[in-house]
């Protein structure tokens, strides 16, 4: 494809941040009716790659060609020109309406002072009509789903005369039919000639969605073919530079020994008390769909949100969990589903951050031995591949993927580990690479005898990696199943409908409705 084709090109662009480099020759081009994936581990380059490309970073050396032509970008130029961006957290703000968002910094003007409301209403309207949208423009945002403040955020670039949009993982704040809508506009939207380019880490998504892609590893393109040429092993093995074969089963659980036991817990008016046990040695997967109450009871058993009411068991005594630190005592870490903005301290170093769990271990007399806490900050960066390799550098620098990874080890390189260990979408933003590390790390959480209960959204990652599984539905648990029970059918049947609902479709022989 040459480059006066494409809307957008980026020609032999690098970037450094001090002495990292970030980017080295990347050359990549959208072109019209195109969706172009933009695939890499964790740390590759690929948010980067996208600040230049909308303006709002400066790229050391390289072009960025609109048309063919070399264009000086910042974010006010980037969306004069065409480009626009769609990001996992939506950009919106909360208590403007929706049509306010849409216009917010572009507003049309009668005259010198008054705005054109009329012009504005049915520009925003056609935009809305356009990705089949029903939503209303005097709606404040703070009340969409999610979902529908990224078709908000997609109506705002088609405003705005959009020529090439931007994807930014919109899968890790969506799932199910709210994503599958936005695939179908982004769809429609390459049917009318506009370029895309989309950034995911779930893979089977670029075989669905894209017509190209484009791999970047450690900030170069190792390669960039039509999708049809490549298979999902292929696109893994470009990614992470080496196979990723099957795990190993884990041995049979002897269920011995109970770590955790949770009886008649009750999380909320009009909920069923909440009972289960979780062996050492068990991997425990929730299964719920999003609003099923699974973070409600990761919150309970962390001390973060105490519960109603119900006895919480460790090793057959009763534990108070009034407070984070009640778990910590007790031996429970609980690993948060939003990283931002409970799992990390961005403005904190690497270090500070690895090291927070575990500062009395690290202090004596009320000062923290920094030897110490930089060498432990220092093997746990290794142990989890977190990239770049420095600890002195701030969490809120990394990319998504490596702030997980910092996340999950500030809790997993305690000595000794937890016996009982939360999971809260330990995946979610994270590449495939980092996904089989985190794997492999709770396979060896289990192997020295602690407890995980896994919550995941993603129902191969639950029966993959779990002994049981628990399934939540309207803050209750409806259905366990062991391994032999297990199906994505069954799991998510019991999530849609229910107990008695399942139940019923089960022996019935029906469908579900």
């Amino acid at each position: 494809m040459k480059a006066e084709r494409a809307l957008v090109s980026a020609v032999g662009i690098y970037k450094h941040y001090g002495g990292i480099r970030a980017l080295a020759d990347v050359s990549l081009e959208i072109a019209p009716a195109e969706v172009h994936a933009l695939v890499g581990e964790n740390g590759a380059g690929k948010s980067t790659l996208v600040k230049i490309m909308t303006g709002a970073e400066k790229q050391d050396a390289g072009q960025v060609l609109i048309d063919g032509t070399e264009a000086a970008l910042n974010p006010e130029k980037a969306r004069e020109l065409g480009i626009g961006a769609v990001y996992q957290e939506p950009s919106l703000i909360p208590a403007l309406t929706v049509l306010e968002n849409v216009f917010l910094g572009s507003e049309k003007q009668v005259g010198l002072r008054l705005l054109d409301h009329r012009r504005m209403r049915r520009e925003a309207a056609a935009a809305l009509d356009r990705i089949g949208a029903r939503i209303r423009l005097e709606t404040e945002v703070a009340s969409l789903s999610v979902a529908d403040r990224q078709l908000v955020e997609i109506a705002r670039a088609l405003v705005l005369q959009a020529r090439v949009l931007i994807f930014d993982e919109p899968s890790a704040v969506l799932s199910g039919i709210e994503l599958e809508r936005v695939f179908r506009v982004i769809k429609e939207l390459r049917s009318h000639g506009l370029g895309i380019l989309y950034i995911s880490h779930r893979l089977a998504e670029i075989f669905e969605l894209a017509d190209r892609a484009t791999v970047l590893k450690d900030g170069r393109v190792v390669a960039s073919r039509p999708v049809r040429e490549l298979s999902m092993p292929d696109l893994i093995r470009l990614m992470v530079g080496r196979d990723i074969g099957g795990r190993p089963p884990r041995p049979e659980l002897s269920r011995a020994k109970v770590v955790l036991t949770v009886e008649n817990l009750v999380l909320g008016q009009d909920r069923e008390p909440i009972s289960f046990q979780l062996h050492a040695g068990e991997v425990l997967g929730l299964a719920g769909l999003v609003g099923s109450g699974r973070t409600r009871l990761a919150n309970a058993l962390g001390g973060i949100r105490a519960a109603r009411g119900g006895v919480v068991t460790r090793n057959g005594r009763p534990v108070r969990l009034k407070r984070p630190s009640d778990a910590m005592r007790s031996g429970i870490a609980v690993i948060p589903e939003d990283r931002k903005r409970e799992g990390l301290i961005l403005g904190h170093s690497v270090r500070e951050n690895l090291a927070l769990p575990s500062l009395r271990d690290l202090s004596a007399m009320g000062m923290v031995r920094s030897r110490t806490e930089r060498r432990l900050a220092s093997e746990a960066v290794r142990a989890f591949g977190v990239r770049p390799p420095l600890i002195d550098i701030a969490s809120g620098t990394l990319s998504g993927g490596n702030q997980q990874k910092v996340v999950l080890g500030k809790w997993l390189v305690r000595e000794p580990a937890a016996e009982v260990v939360v999971l809260d979408e330990p995946t979610r933003g994270v590449d495939v690479g980092a996904k089989y590390e985190i794997y492999n790390l709770i396979d060896k959480l289990v192997s020295r005898g602690s407890g995980v209960l896994l919550i995941s959204s993603e129902l191969p990652e639950i029966i993959a990696m779990s002994d049981r599984v628990l399934v939540m539905s309207a803050g209750n648990i409806v259905g366990e199943l062991d391994r032999s029970e297990f199906s994505e059918e069954r799991i998510l049947r019991l999530a849609v409908l229910g107990r008695e609902q399942e139940v019923a479709t089960s022996e019935g022989g029906g469908h579900a409705a």
